[in-house]
């Protein structure tokens, strides 16, 4: 809502009380019925027109006092629509907008949107002491307050270090799943309507929509679908693999170059593109910069032997001809 907007439900509310002083604070049914048209067409209507309805109030009894001739001659209205008070009374007046709509939609006024590009990572610190760590071409909201917690991970693949707060559980919202802890350090990678999840430190609930709520615990890792949540265990070595994104690293061990590329082709403007089934299948292992897939492709050439072609945007993967 712009300033110009608030100024005019401003002088409308203050129309309305001056008409409604003219009638001895009863109206006429049929301006009553327009009255409480236009309180009801609007919230920011309400809020300005009780706002004033009480300062008209203590206008009244300030009148009631000795004073000066020229305070004398100054009517409630024109109290009210002194410049400096004006201000004052629009941005009360806005204040209690944006309390009003949390009260009846449920949006947080300090929901906060954070994304990262093709290749980039950024760091988040929120109000609580919490961390995150925002991976490649993702997307997030927050909202921090006194009484709750909540992350909306609506694209990407994020690692969450989190305060501990016993009165607050931090809750984040993955498509249809919903991931519950009090502090702990763990990672979420949203495909689609999948969620990966990969524990470091703590306990993490994880909730399906269709699903009873699964606890993961220190090293555990899940696959959560609308249906189940399917764990696994692995090495605290292997979490952190996983997370050698943080640094800008891709480790692979024993992935086939198809996974690699799907990897790899998260982060960069050029696209690796395998042309055949045989070049897919073939084992990688090692530790590769994320933001460098060239490199890698000059690897693929000079270490295995295949053809590689860069066309456009594509590096163009493929086995030798035989």
């Amino acid at each position: 809502m712009t300033s110009t907007d608030l100024q005019e439900i401003e002088a409308r509310a203050a129309d309305w009380i001056a008409e409604r002083d003219r009638y001895d604070a009863t109206l006429p049914p049929d301006r009553q019925q327009a009255l409480d048209a236009w309180l009801a067409a609007s919230t920011a209507h309400r809020v300005a027109f009780l706002r004033l309805e009480h300062a008209w109030r203590r206008a009244d009894r300030l009148g009631a006092l000795p004073a000066s001739g020229a305070q004398r001659r100054r009517t409630p209205l024109a109290w009210i629509a002194h410049p400096a008070v004006y201000r004052t009374a629009a941005a009360f007046c806005t204040v209690l907008v944006a309390v009003l709509l949390v009260t009846q939609f449920g949006r947080s006024p300090e929901t906060q949107r954070y994304a990262t590009a093709r290749g980039q990572r950024e760091q988040v610190a929120l109000a609580d002491g919490s961390h995150l760590t925002l991976n490649t071409a993702t997307h997030v909201r927050t909202a921090v307050t006194p009484r709750a917690r909540e992350v909306w991970l609506d694209e990407g693949e994020a690692f969450f270090d989190i305060a501990h707060d016993a009165r607050r559980p931090f809750v984040v919202h993955a498509g249809a799943q919903t991931v519950t802890v009090l502090g702990t350090k763990f990672s979420l990678l949203r495909e689609g309507d999948r969620l990966r999840v990969a524990v470091l430190e703590g306990r993490v609930q994880v909730k399906a929509p269709r699903g009873t709520p699964t606890v993961l615990t220190r090293d555990d890792a899940a696959l959560a679908e609308r249906d189940n949540v399917l764990v696994t265990r692995k090495s605290t070595q292997q979490l952190k693999a996983g997370l050698s994104w943080m640094q800008g690293k891709l480790v692979f061990d024993q992935a086939t170059l198809a996974d690699a590329a799907r990897q790899f082709n998260r982060y960069g403007r050029k696209q690796l593109v395998i042309e055949d089934d045989a070049a897919a299948r073939i084992g990688i292992g090692g530790v590769f910069d994320a933001d460098n897939v060239e490199a890698f492709a000059r690897l693929l050439h000079v270490g295995f032997g295949l053809d590689v072609n860069v066309v456009g945007d594509e590096i163009r993967v493929s086995s030798p001809a035989s």
